[in-house]
């Protein structure tokens, strides 16, 4: 794994496998500014890159999981969210 340099940050992405959450990643991996990235998903992403770690979860009703991956970030980006045509009711969908 990729070590940040002096001033590099640290983030944390939820929802990377998305359409605006995949942009972010891509954007974060290749950003000088950025050290590290660790993307939680319920899915994996079928990528691999030296700043990148990926923690597969499947349930985000319980996240203490999460914890030590979530630990030590200097920002995170939540980009999770249900996919309006796959949405059971309509109040996602409007």
């Amino acid at each position: 794994m990729n070590v940040p340099r002096l001033g590099q940050k640290r983030l944390v992405i939820v929802g990377a496998t998305g359409m605006v959450g995949g942009y972010a990643l891509r954007y974060m991996l290749d950003h000088p500014a950025v050290g590290h990235v660790t993307s939680v998903g319920r899915t994996p992403l079928g990528i691999s890159h030296p700043k990148l770690l990926e923690v597969l979860h499947r349930d985000f009703a319980d996240c203490s999981a999460l914890a030590e991956a979530l630990s030590d970030q200097h920002a995170a980006l939540f980009c999770w969210a249900p996919t309006p045509g796959r949405c059971r009711t309509q109040s996602f969908a409007r």
